[in-house]
């Protein structure tokens, strides 16, 4: 098995709406990942997570930029051209949880 790999994840042009959702959508199941990993540490270990508190702060705040990077972009009738390429390592060190 090789220990990196790339895959494409989004490659193409977007109208400021198509943007907003697609980029949304990530945003917010990043942030529903972190809630649920924060919670189930709390309630089976009773510990905090304070780094995914953190990530969820810093989440949010890339939504709000986004939310008004498209909402101008869609007033003055731009696109976007949107590239991401998610690449995978293996490790075998402990998770951090980003």
């Amino acid at each position: 098995m090789e220990n990196n790999t790339s895959f494409k994840l989004i490659d193409g042009e977007f109208t400021a709406e198509e943007t907003q959702k697609i980029l949304m959508s990530l945003i917010n199941n990043k942030i529903d990942f972190h809630s649920l990993f924060a919670f189930s540490n709390h309630i089976r270990f009773n510990q905090d997570s304070n780094a995914s508190k953190k990530r969820i702060e810093e989440l949010t705040a890339t939504r709000n930029q986004i939310a008004d990077i498209t909402k101008l972009a869609q007033l003055e009738g731009f696109n976007f051209r949107i590239k991401s390429n998610v690449s995978l390592e293996l490790i075998k060190e402990p998770i951090s949880v980003k």
